[in-house]
């Protein structure tokens, strides 16, 4: 009998957020999946080895976490796709080589899965990783659902080779213990050719410490941002609907998207306020956020973690509309700035902006009940 995650293309099935992401990781055509085990992340790597034998690639569970990214980064040097996971505490392991990496970049894609875990279930930290993709100057995608989950994997490679960069995918407890509805597409039967060139583009460009040096690599880092920035300006995973009238604005990332969309349905708004949704955060999509940041007067940025997203923006709107007043996790706190978010807070975060009032909701003590038996 056939696994969920190698049910035929067109097939819905219901897959936990790290099985849908090992399935986006088997249709981009995977070549090399390494990984160290910790929750929430543990299950991407599992689910590859259990369907191991029905495809075309290697997977191993590594030393360590610095060991896993390195045995990927060596695979997309020489061509191969590769995948590498971990939890959130587990990047911090792999630091060295994953800041040292995009200054030389990569060839073949590779994805880089750190699964964070906000209010800390699992962890001895509820860190953001997404400022560590900033740091390391490389793409970041954070999926909103398991459907989100899987089809962005697959377009990480894709964005990773077109950049010739590593790529972050930011994943969170709920959405990878989660299950949802994923649609599966066709699996890519391909593979990249395989093969070491020292010289590949640049001298020496494997070499970060060789000709023509760091300095020079890190301004050919910086030349690719542009290109990047415009990806994430087209990106099918930002989405934004202005609606005139509408002088409150709402920006979500990831997860954070379902507890808005949800909230806004529970206040009977859906559809009638102007709100961006991004799934590529960095580099920002500037050209989107400016264009919401002109149509409103108020914007309420609503994110899993730290104010990563709430920080770009309001830097940018210094820029191109310096009178918005923006809400989130920072300045004008209306969210704590630690633990997760729900759809309950969001919505008490976000109805005084609308002139309503809360109503009882009476299935709110019972979802608290339950929430409590499940965590």
């Amino acid at each position: 009998m056939s696994k969920p995650i190698m049910e035929q293309p067109g097939s819905k099935v219901l897959l936990m957020g790290n099985e849908a992401i090992a399935r986006g990781a088997i249709e981009a055509g995977v070549q090399l999946m390494a990984a160290y085990p910790g929750t929430p992340s543990s299950e991407i790597c599992e689910a590859l080895i259990d369907v191991a034998s029905d495809n075309d690639y290697y997977v191993e569970w590594s030393t360590n976490e610095k060991v896993a990214f390195e045995v990927a980064a060596g695979a997309s040097l020489v061509g191969a796709r590769s995948m590498v996971a971990m939890k959130n505490a587990g990047l911090n392991v792999a630091m060295d080589t994953f800041k040292t990496i995009p200054y030389g970049g990569v060839k073949g894609g590779m994805v880089v899965v750190v699964a964070d875990d906000p209010d800390a279930h699992y962890s001895s930290t509820e860190q953001d990783t997404r400022t560590a993709a900033i740091y390391a100057e490389i793409p970041c995608l954070e999926p909103m659902d398991q459907q989100e989950a899987k089809d962005m994997t697959k377009a990480a490679f894709e964005i990773s080779e077109r950049l010739e960069l590593p790529v972050f995918l930011r994943s969170v407890s709920r959405i990878s213990h989660a299950s949802g509805d994923v649609k599966l597409e066709t699996v890519n039967e391909n593979r990249n050719k395989l093969g070491f060139n020292k010289h590949y583009k640049l001298p020496y460009r494997w070499n970060v410490y060789g000709a023509p040096g760091a300095v020079h690599k890190h301004e050919w880092l910086h030349r690719l941002l542009p290109k990047a920035r415009d990806i994430s300006n087209n990106s099918q995973f930002n989405e934004l609907n202005l609606v005139g009238g509408s002088k409150v604005g709402i920006l979500t990332t990831g997860l954070a998207t379902s507890y808005a969309k949800e909230a806004l349905k529970r206040m009977g708004l859906s559809g009638k306020v102007s709100h961006l949704k991004l799934g590529m955060i960095f580099p920002l999509a500037d050209r989107l956020v400016s264009e919401l940041l002109k149509n409103v007067s108020t914007l309420i940025v609503i994110e899993e973690g730290d104010p990563v997203v709430e920080n770009l923006v309001r830097s940018l709107s210094i820029e191109v509309a310096p009178k918005v007043k923006i809400y989130g996790k920072g300045h004008n706190q209306i969210f704590k700035p630690y633990g997760e978010i729900n759809t309950d807070i969001v919505t008490d975060a976000i109805v005084p902006f609308f002139d309503m009032e809360k109503e009882e909701d009476p299935k709110a003590d019972l979802r608290k009940q339950i929430r409590k038996l499940v965590t």
